[in-house]
């Protein structure tokens, strides 16, 4: 229980730091939501043997399975270096894991931005061609101005 409870006043430190503000939001299962785009991201501490960080996000919700999706999926698999991407339950994920040892600011940052971009990047073309939606809906960019 120690090991956990270390892990997780560090995780919140780094957090804090890559955030860039004080005070975490923690949600019922204890995790670290977050925002990307379009995508619904946590950070969740695992405390099996070895203890891990998984930082896991939501690109898109109520996505039937079908055999052009998880070949779709596959290959986003194969383009990406870090994060992971799965159906399940209706919802395509992407994920990171970190084990407890590799925690710090920069890969705790890394994991975060690749699975936000990662989800943020396929959510809106998954939830287009098959279906679904995005968790968050697309940010809405003034006429007089470029996105970036």
């Amino acid at each position: 229980m120690g090991e956990t409870k270390f892990l997780r006043s560090h995780v919140e430190r780094c957090l804090q730091d890559i955030w860039e503000q004080h005070d975490l939001v923690i949600d019922a299962d204890g995790d670290y939501p977050y925002r990307w785009g379009t995508a619904a991201c946590w950070v969740h501490i695992e405390s099996g043997q070895p203890a891990m960080v998984r930082v896991f996000a939501q690109a898109a919700t109520n996505v039937k399975r079908s055999t052009r999706l998880l070949a779709e999926i596959n290959e986003v698999n194969t383009g990406t270096r870090c994060a992971e991407v799965v159906w399940a339950d209706n919802a395509v994920l992407v994920s990171y894991a970190l084990h407890a040892l590799a925690v710090d600011r920069e890969p705790l940052g890394h994991a975060c931005a690749s699975v936000g971009v990662v989800a943020d990047d396929i959510g809106g073309m998954v939830a287009a061609v098959f279906g679904g939606s995005t968790p968050f809906p697309p940010a809405e960019v003034p006429a007089d101005e470029e996105p970036r």
